[in-house]
């Protein structure tokens, strides 16, 4: 058998504001790690805004740089003390949170950034949370966590597709985190009640499904229908995503589809993740692969 390329694994960038959510994330991070021989950095960003605004000599900011870091050790010590096989580094940078946070990423070739949200409430939703705007900008995938999350298993994934090219990347992904973590990979697409649209979108799924099976990987179909499933893609995917007690909801950072464009203030990727209570969201930045699969190759 024959394994399809994934992303190499290299450090799991985990930003951290000492949250109860960003707290979650370094235990999603911590047992990603162990299954895909990951480093971890944790990285504090103090915003400089904060510091102009709240500090008024370079020794105070300088004593909050040193307490950062002692705090940042804490969480290493403590990590490593759990798990002592685990590669932790620590980082305290300054500048706007989301801009820093993925130039870390990319300077430092990082495999996967894993950070906790509360969601983006009120005028966060029209503004933009330090997580929606990292998923925004980032290059690279971002887990997004909630701080109800205890348990860090990805047992059962929930990956909507469509008919886009870029799709067949969230399937990647799908694969690479599935094998690692024995999941089910849940397969939804939506009805459509065009007669050729529903052909190409059961076509796709034979396509993934065909993926799935080649490598080995647990999976289940499902055609969410309207009568049980009314709204748009974003609305349904959470639906069904509790409906299961899913552990991971994969997305990518651009619109599903256009159907989408006026149902909530901002992008897809951040309807759900602001959306979703409990489960959390895997974003990936699709690469450039062309318009809508209109043909018979589907999202290849």
């Amino acid at each position: 058998m024959t394994d399809i390329k994934t992303p190499k694994d290299h450090i799991i960038l985990v930003p951290m504001d000492f949250s109860d959510a960003s707290v979650s994330a370094v235990y999603y991070a911590v047992e990603m790690a162990g299954l895909f021989d990951n480093e971890i950095t944790l990285l504090h960003v103090l915003s400089t805004s904060t510091l102009q605004s709240i500090f008024t000599s370079d020794s105070e900011i300088a004593l909050l740089r040193d307490n950062v870091r002692n705090k940042l050790e804490e969480y290493k010590q403590e990590i490593l003390e759990k798990w002592p096989n685990t590669r932790v580094n620590t980082m305290v940078a300054e500048g706007k949170p989301f801009k820093v946070i993925n130039k870390v990423a990319e300077e430092n070739n990082c495999d996967t950034i894993v950070m906790g949200t509360n969601g983006a409430n009120g005028i966060e939703q029209f503004t933009g949370s330090t997580t929606t705007r990292v998923i925004k900008s980032s290059t690279i995938p971002v887990i997004a966590v909630k701080e109800k999350q205890i348990s860090p298993k990805f047992d059962k994934i929930v990956l909507p597709i469509d008919l886009t090219k870029t799709s067949r990347q969230k399937i990647d992904w799908a694969v690479k985190l599935g094998k690692k973590y024995n999941s089910t990979v849940h397969i939804i697409m939506e009805l459509d009640k065009d007669e050729l649209i529903e052909r190409k979108i059961k076509a796709n799924l034979l396509q993934a499904e065909g993926i799935f099976e080649k490598n080995g990987v647990k999976f289940e179909s499902h055609l969410l229908d309207d009568l049980k499933y009314p709204d748009h893609l974003g609305k349904d995917t959470i639906q069904y995503a509790e409906e299961i007690d899913a552990d991971l909801i994969m997305i990518m950072t651009k619109s599903e589809t256009a159907k989408l464009s006026n149902l909530f203030v901002g992008s897809y990727a951040e309807q759900v993740v602001n959306s979703s209570q409990k489960t959390p969201v895997m974003c990936i930045n699709p690469k450039p692969t062309g318009s809508l699969a209109t043909g018979g190759s589907g999202f290849y």
